[in-house]
């Protein structure tokens, strides 16, 4: 029951977080042409969706957990 509550609520959490903030990660990979090596890097942007079904998610967490209790 608790655990429920506290998950829904880092989950809401970290949603709300991607839809203010936004979240970036980047991915770094060497490429070898012949003699020539070069490091590619690429940003990576999670998309705003993702952080709303996050908070639908958490949400629905925290709804289960509380009718859960009684």
């Amino acid at each position: 029951m608790r655990l429920l509550l506290i998950a829904g609520i880092l989950l809401a959490g970290l949603g709300g977080f991607i839809v203010v903030k936004g979240l970036h990660f980047q991915s770094e990979g060497t490429v070898h042409v012949g003699p020539i090596s070069g490091t590619v890097h690429e940003q990576h942007t999670i998309p705003a969706w993702f952080g709303w079904v996050a908070i639908v998610g958490g949400v629905l967490l925290v709804v289960g957990g509380i009718r859960r209790k009684r």
